[in-house]
């Protein structure tokens, strides 16, 4: 496979299986687009650059969830759960993702894939 279909099928697919590594970066990738607009906000020189940034922190906050939500639902498949609970990552946002991180995926092939970090 490609590493440009490796990146859209990491990004935006929801089939296959998601070790913890790739979910971690992916995800701490995720937060930091999202922090980037906070910390110009914080630093804006008057309150149309803030209200300009917030703005983008809007925008970055959506886009940072279309790509989470796929994430996460592969990681819930790696170790056999179905990826539909990973619409609660609006929700539970970082309580969902920290355990994600943390908690193995099932040894060996599942319903969801042969392996991880690949289709199904």
């Amino acid at each position: 496979m490609a590493n440009s279909s490796r990146l859209l099928w990491l990004c935006f697919s929801f089939s296959g299986r998601l070790s913890r590594q790739p979910y971690a970066l992916a995800g701490m990738l995720c937060y930091l687009g999202r922090m980037f607009p906070v910390y110009r906000m914080t630093i804006a020189p008057d309150e149309a650059a803030a209200a300009y940034w917030g703005g983008i922190f809007l925008l970055a906050t959506l886009l940072s969830f279309v790509v989470l939500i796929p994430l996460a639902a592969k990681r819930l498949q790696d170790f056999g759960r179905p990826g539909a609970l990973a619409f609660l990552c609006i929700l539970f946002d970082i309580l969902m993702y920290l355990p994600l991180c943390l908690i193995p995926g099932t040894p060996g092939p599942n319903q969801y894939g042969a392996a991880t970090n690949q289709p199904k």
